[in-house]
């Protein structure tokens, strides 16, 4: 017989307020009622949770809330069994009535916004085989009680915030085939007893603050498959019983600090298909013992302190697909029959010092995808067949030695995306064919000897640097008229004859040319270029005036044009030029005044120096018409000066002396006390000071610094600064918090809040830190989701860790989901499952928002714009990122423009606004290049 409950009066909401009274009702109900009453569910997924329909039944044998969402029974006996709460945008807490499904096999909560203590009366459903409470905030130690759950198999907490040390009562639960504890807050070292589960198959510790040795006793675990247990500031050695998992087949110790050397050993998991030992401090040489693990698919040694050349028996090993050696002090010659390996699609070695040539049959088994070998001393040509089968993606052969022409395999290379070989010794004329590659956006190959023309052709390109070679060629005249090209870099490359017109230029960001041999004028209509921010034409024979037309850019920064011959005067439009940072016109044959508006007063004097005709400004050679006016004034005074007598003019001098001799000892302290702001602690000069600004100011670096000056502004202190109360001249109020090096390291929703006036603001700079150059942390500080992969791979961080994190904030708000959701899949976040969206069949309309107005063709051509952005800003390489100063400018071309659309609409005009759905997005590209 069912179980009932004589209830004497029940209440709850729903979508309307039902009351029932002297009702019998089922257990089950009146649990799934009871959960649902505690829960929060705005979005309300919940809302066929409604019992109304029971109570017109006469009887309960056919249960309604068998068909609810999120719910199982079992087919005969009604009972639940399953209930799957997942990715449903719940909170709130998970109520104590929870413990009455005493037949529920099998929980999921994972993927809400769960906070706090976790709930300990899901321990007394002691038929539970799986638990997963993984993707939510639970914050507190974790507590006791999980014993109970005697017949468990799978639990997965990862990815919460438990704090304390690791569960040692999970050791007693001998059926657990599974335990995922990775992605929290759990410290002290990993409990001996963790090596005892006889069936344990998975186990996932990553991504914690686990200290200390890693326990022998892991070794003992004799049906473990997958080990993780890397992103813990552990210390010590591997430990040899390691080789005593003979069915482990994925094993991560990565980012680690483990020291020591790579144990022999590990060639004994011959069943291993991963090992991942990256970012730790392991030394020594690389063992020949790992040419045993003939089923490894992926061997990961980078960043540690590995010596000695790679073991010819690595090529042996013919199952393996990556081979990632990067950030060491490895030497030799790369062993030629890893260019045999059948299965080989990514190759990273640089970063070393390797000598030699690469595998000439590299790429020959035509699956290679990724090959980046920079930053080493290797020699010779490019293998020919580098490209066989049409899949390589990256081409990474910067800062080496190779010689001769690119091969020709290169020019039909069509899955080209990304081109890197600067800085090595390469010859001959570029392919026109290369440049026509459909996908290849990215295209460096500066510091050569390439020579000829250059191709007039761009394709789809992006960004092109072809600086420090001989062509000896002008440019080609349609060289702007290439559709996507964002940044030209051209510099000290023998370039010859005239800039072409400045027609089709609509995309680009940046010019270089500086150091070439160009003559002729400045093209007029350099106005046709709307998105530049950088013009570089210094050091070359230019001759002419100075185009007005450039003023009028209406982002503009910097524009240099030093050491030419140009002739006539400043155009006095650049007075209206509100974006203009630097302006360097020095050793031209300009004459006339300089604009004495916006920039031009605070800029160096040697941004004029060489232009004998040049005056006013922050010259010290007045203008003719200002110097007669001065004179006549002078005149004047002197005609009204009363004679003053000997007695006054003593008196005005001592005057002068004490109040000169006040200003001088006041001012010697200000400006010690400033000054030394720009030392550190060891007296080495880290200044001056700076301010860079992300929009117009109405104070300056001088006002910021005479408020940190005054102790009893400060708001607060921590362990990473001082934040300091300023209230500015013009009556601004601000936050300041001194950093040698704009780093927050934890940009994310929560921390991004609304003023009174719902404008948006930073917020929570507690683990904001003071970075020294190439300084790494100790420990990833930060959320989860939210943290550049650079910073979690090698603990750099910069601003542009910073930008990542505003990158995945901006897809957010577009597409209306977290930053990590199991939807995306078992360790991808927003960005991958943005990037694989992109690329499938619902394309763009996949991502965007409805919600937040998709549906409206202005407002999804807007999101559309924002989309580029944010993936611009969370590009993998960081120095692809563009800097805050240029995500604002991107930003202001994406402003709203519905005001002429709805004027446009309101005549009845049909327009022609509509963004088709679907298909690729093309990358937004940084207006400077990468490092």
């Amino acid at each position: 017989m069912k179980p009932f409950l004589l209830f004497l009066t029940f209440s709850f909401f729903c979508q309307t307020n039902l009351v029932f009274s002297a009702t019998a009702l089922p257990l089950q109900l009146i649990t799934l009622l009871s959960i649902k009453s505690s829960l929060i569910d705005p979005l309300k997924n919940l809302h066929d949770w409604d019992p109304s329909s029971t109570f017109s039944k006469p009887s309960y044998q056919d249960p309604v809330w068998c068909t609810w969402r999120a719910i199982t029974c079992h087919p005969k006996t009604a009972q639940i069994t399953n209930l799957d709460l997942s990715r449903l945008n719940l909170s709130g807490t998970v109520s104590r009535q929870i413990r009455y499904l005493s037949s529920l096999n099998h929980l999921n909560l994972s993927g809400n916004d769960f906070s706090g203590t976790f709930q300990t009366a899901i321990f007394e459903l002691t038929e539970l085989r799986t638990l997963d409470i993984s993707h939510n905030s639970f914050n507190s130690t974790f507590p006791p009680g999980i014993s109970k759950l005697k017949f468990l198999r799978v639990f997965n907490a990862y990815s919460n915030s438990f704090t304390g040390p690791l569960p040692q009562e999970l050791s007693r639960l001998r059926f657990l085939e599974q335990l995922n504890l990775g992605g929290s807050y759990f410290r002290d070292s990993i409990p001996p007893g963790y090596g005892s589960f006889p069936r344990l198959k998975f186990l996932d510790l990553a991504g914690n603050a686990l200290e200390g040795s890693l326990p022998p006793q892991l070794g003992s675990l004799p049906q473990l498959q997958h080990l993780e247990i890397g992103y813990n500031p552990f210390s010590g050695t591997l430990p040899v019983e390691l080789a005593l998992l003979s069915n482990l087949k994925y094993l991560d110790i990565s980012f680690a600090n483990i020291s020591g050397q790579v144990i022999p050993e590990l060639g004994n998991l011959t069943s291993l298909e991963t090992l991942l030992l990256f970012k730790n401090r392991l030394s020594g040489e690389i063992p020949s013992s790992l040419g045993k693990l003939k089923s490894l698919k992926a061997l990961d040694l980078s960043d540690n302190e590995l010596t000695g050349p790679i073991p010819r028996e690595v090529s042996m090993l013919e199952e393996l697909t990556i081979l990632s050696l990067m950030d060491n002090k490895l030497t030799g010659e790369i062993p030629q029959g890893i260019g045999d390996l059948p299965n080989l699609d990514t190759l990273l070695l640089f970063n070393n010092s390797f000598t030699g040539t690469l595998p000439q049959q590299l790429g020959s088994n035509g699956l290679l995808q990724r090959l980046d070998v920079s930053t080493n001393s290797l020699q010779g040509p490019i293998p020919p067949n580098v490209c066989n089968g049409n899949k390589l993606v990256k081409l990474i052969l910067f800062y080496n030695n190779f010689n001769n022409p690119l091969p020709p395999s290169l020019s039909y290379c069509t899955s080209l995306a990304r081109v890197r070989i600067q800085n090595n010794h390469l010859n001959g004329s570029i392919p026109k064919e290369l440049t026509l590659l459909p996908n290849l956006t990215f295209l460096d190959m500066s510091n050569n000897n390439f020579n000829g023309q250059i191709p007039q052709d761009l394709g789809n390109l992006q960004y092109l640097n072809i600086s420090g070679n001989s062509f000896g060629e002008p440019l080609p005249t349609n060289i702007w008229n290439a559709t996507n090209l964002q940044i030209f870099s051209a510099f000290s490359s023998n370039i010859t004859g005239q800039i072409p017109d400045f027609i089709g230029c609509q995309t680009i960001y940046k010019i270089e040319l500086q150091g070439n041999s160009i003559n002729g004028t400045i093209p007029w209509d350099i106005g046709h270029c709307q998105k530049l921010i950088l013009l570089n034409l210094s050091r070359n024979s230019l001759t002419g005036i100075i185009p007005w037309e450039i003023s009028a850019l209406p982002s503009i920064t910097d524009v240099d044009l030093s050491h030419n011959s140009l002739t006539g005067t400043i155009p006095s439009n650049f007075n209206n030029c509100t974006t203009l940072e630097n302006f360097n016109v020095s050793f031209n044959s300009l004459t006339g005044p300089i604009p004495s508006y916006g920039i031009f007063s605070n800029l160096h004097p040697s941004s004029y120096s060489g232009n004998q005709g040049l005056c006013g400004g922050i010259l010290a050679k007045p203008c003719a018409a200002d110097a007669l006016s001065a004179g006549e004034n002078e005149v004047e005074v002197r005609r009204q000066q009363p004679k003053r007598t000997a007695g006054a003019i003593v008196w005005i001098v001592a005057a002068a002396f004490g109040i000169g001799l006040f200003v001088l000892v006041a001012g010697t302290r200000c400006f010690h006390a400033n000054y030394n702001r720009g030392f550190g602690n060891d007296g080495n000069e880290i200044g001056p000071w700076k301010l860079t600004a992300f929009q117009r100011l109405n104070f300056t670096a001088e006002d910021v610094l005479e408020c940190l000056s005054m102790s009893d502004k400060i708001l607060g202190m921590g362990s990473t600064g001082t934040v300091y109360r300023a209230e500015m001249p013009g009556g601004e109020i601000i936050a300041i918090k001194k950093l040698w090096v704009i780093v927050h390291r934890d940009l994310k929703p929560s921390n991004i809040l609304l003023d009174g006036e719902m404008e948006a603001r930073v917020a929570d700079f507690g683990v904001a830190k003071l970075i020294q150059t190439d300084e790494s942390m100790s420990v990833i500080a930060g959320s989860y989701g939210y943290i550049a992969p650079e910073y979690a791979y090698t603990l750099q961080v910069d601003e542009k860790s910073d930008i990542y994190s505003y990158g995945v904030v901006l897809m957010e708000i577009l597409s209306g989901k977290r930053s990590v959701d199991a939807e995306f899949g078992d360790g991808n976040s927003i960005v991958d499952w943005v990037r694989s969206k992109i690329k499938s069949k619902d394309g763009i309309d996949g991502i965007l928002d409805k919600n937040a107005g998709a549906g409206c063709n202005s407002v999804k051509e807007e999101m559309i714009q924002m989309l580029r952005i944010s993936l611009l800003c969370t590009s993998r390489n960081p120095a692809d990122r563009p800097s805050m100063r240029d995500v604002v400018l991107m930003l202001q071309e994406a402003k709203p423009k519905r005001k002429l659309l709805d004027s446009v609409v309101g005549r009845g005009g049909a327009g022609d606004n509509v963004v088709g759905g679907g298909g690729d997005i093309p990358l937004a590209q940084k207006p400077t290049p990468e490092s």
